[in-house]
């Protein structure tokens, strides 16, 4: 176990990643990821040794990179920049890989290899304003560079970043002088002005109960792990201060022979109360095997808990009241429910965010998944094709201006499931949506669904059980256990796709794609009254209902969609 302390120290981040990755990885996979390698090997380590750097960390196509001091860093920036103009200026524009870059200078706290705090977080926030092939930096790394550097900046205005108390004076550069750099003005990101941030959360040190130094390392070692995992979570802001925080987690851990407990509890800042609590158990057999899976089913949790209860908080107010981030967290909530007036509610939520914000990059990747997978999740009938055209443009878009969205790649990977029927992109997403979040349930759904209509069920079943053990309150459970159900049919394990089916039921009742493969499941198991009884629900559900309307599963195998739809005609259902 890691003896790191946990230290706080003055640096220079770095923050880059790859324009439109997605976009490049879809024309060429291959060639993509060789190109980000070499450009790493002959241009990005290079310069992070002369400049005296550190690589902290890599996200696939995105570089945390430490220095010494501002004037290394912004050298560093500005030089890979120019070197990277050069290369592409002979390639297809359609080819080309550019970074954007953002430069911040602050407090950062160090935990073993990683870095966290608002220092880097507001690093990642000047990357996203940087434009295509630029440079954006705090004002106060502006003042330590100036005159110390040949390039000269561009005031760019004042920038209010989420999560930070105060506006972030930035500056601009890029190669081409020819390029118009943007310039802020203090506004929230709400086009109505009302505060509009994600919610704030912090991790106190977890108590170490009993005093041995073992019990202590331990619990140094789970703040390490969860703290790194809540860092990469989309739609929750880390913090490091208790002030600053809107919601509060503290805990202990127990060790005893080789298992262990950590006890965790939410606190509500606003309210002064806790509202949640939960306990997670472990064997210290396996220590880093202990400690991911402790980090996932710690990070799962506080993310549902967290956004259930923001959920909450703003149905209390008018539409007409809530900000942007407060009509997103519901519009999104509510779809696990499996409801089609969730749905529909839903829709109507996430307009009302892209008509004030049409580059929102959540409420696009929302608005894209409440339009295509209403008949997937809820119903029986196929994606409407306005729909399913219009859910790839909002995804599409959604991925063009926020890459590193864990949520965005799992809707990209719904639809390229659902809409388009092609499990290769659609396990493509998956695996990079939980190379952005390990503990990401919702990606590792995608993939246990995805991998069960490939073909591979015994793959498809370890992933979806994955995702129902993560966390047993989460809302959405009972499409992971129609998934295991969907896995066993493949491999033609009738009674156990009954069980997992019949789990699914219970968690949601009269969900038609859940009653569709009960139906199948009893019809080919021989529970002739099984079948009927699951039959006449969907009936009751869907009183058109039509075998030959039924939208076509993305099952690979021509044989698996025959055996699955002459099940449910066997059990009485009309064709």
């Amino acid at each position: 176990m890691s003896e790191n302390k946990v230290s706080r120290r003055l640096a220079a981040i770095l923050a880059a990643d790859v324009v439109g990755y997605s976009r490049l990885v879809g024309q060429n996979e291959e060639g993509t990821i060789t190109r980000l390698n070499t450009l790493r090997t002959e241009l990005l380590d290079p310069s992070i040794a002369r400049h005296n750097g550190r690589m902290v960390k890599t996200m696939g196509d995105g570089f945390l990179i430490e220095y010494s001091s501002a004037v290394d860093a912004v050298r560093s920036a500005v030089e890979l920049q120019r070197q990277l103009a050069e290369r592409n200026a002979d390639l297809p524009e359609d080819t080309r890989m550019a970074f954007r870059i953002g430069v911040n200078l602050g407090d950062i706290i160090v935990q073993g290899d990683d870095i966290l705090g608002d220092g880097v977080n507001i690093a990642a926030r000047l990357e996203g304003i940087a434009v295509q092939g630029g440079v954006c930096i705090a004002d106060k790394v502006g003042a330590e560079v100036a005159g110390k550097i040949d390039v000269v900046f561009q005031d760019g205005g004042e920038y209010k970043v989420k999560n930070i108390a105060q506006p972030v004076r930035v500056l601009h550069w890029h190669p081409d002088e020819s390029v118009t750099l943007p310039v802020g003005d203090a506004a929230t990101d709400d086009a109505d002005g009302k505060p509009d941030r994600q919610p704030n959360l912090v991790l106190m040190p977890l108590d170490a109960l009993g005093g041995d130094d073992e019990t202590k390392n331990l619990a140094a070692e789970i703040d390490d792990e969860v703290s790194g995992a809540l860092a990469k979570l989309t739609g929750i802001s880390l913090v490091t201060a208790v002030d600053e925080a809107d919601y509060v987690a503290k805990g202990s851990v127990r060790a005893a022979g080789n298992r262990f407990r950590a006890t965790l509890q939410l606190h509500d800042q606003a309210e002064q109360k806790q509202f949640w609590s939960e306990r997670f158990d472990g064997e210290l057999e396996d220590i880093f095997d202990a400690m991911d899976e402790l980090a996932v089913r710690i990070c799962s949790a506080l993310r549902y808990e967290i956004y259930e209860r923001e959920t909450e908080k703003s149905k209390q107010r008018s539409v007409e009241e809530q900000s942007n981030q407060e009509l997103m967290g519901q519009a999104g909530h509510i779809l696990f429910q499996s409801r089609r007036a969730d749905y529909e509610k839903s829709r109507e939520l996430i307009s009302i965010v892209i008509e004030r914000d049409p580059d929102n990059p959540m409420a696009l990747a929302i608005g894209a998944w409440g339009r295509t997978m209403l008949e997937v999740i809820c119903g029986y009938g196929p994606i409407a094709p306005e729909d399913g055209e219009t859910g790839m443009q909002y995804i599409r878009r959604s991925l063009e201006l926020n890459e590193r969205s864990d949520f965005a790649h799992m809707v990209q990977g719904r639809l390229y499931l659902h809409w388009e029927r092609d499990t290769s992109a659609a396990i493509l997403a998956a695996e990079r949506s939980l190379e952005l979040n390990a503990g990401f349930v919702l990606a590792m759904g995608l993939m246990g669904e995805t991998k069960s209509f490939a073909g591979d069920p015994e793959a498809g079943i370890e992933y979806s059980t994955k995702a129902v053990e993560t966390d047993a309150r989460f809302p959405a459970n009972h499409w992971f256990m129609e998934d295991i159900a969907l896995g066993n049919f493949v491999r033609e394990d009738y009674d156990a796709t009954i069980e997992w089916a019949k789990r699914a039921d219970q968690r949601q009742r009269d969900v038609p794609r859940i009653l569709l493969m009960l139906t199948t499941a009893c019809a080919h198991a021989g529970q002739t009254d099984a079948a009927a009884k699951a039959a006449q629900r969907l009936i009751d559900a869907c009183a058109d209902f039509r075998v030959g309307d039924l939208r076509h599963w993305a099952f690979q195998d021509p044989a698996h969609w025959e055996r699955f739809t002459s099940g449910l005609i066997e059990a009485g259902l009309p064709a």
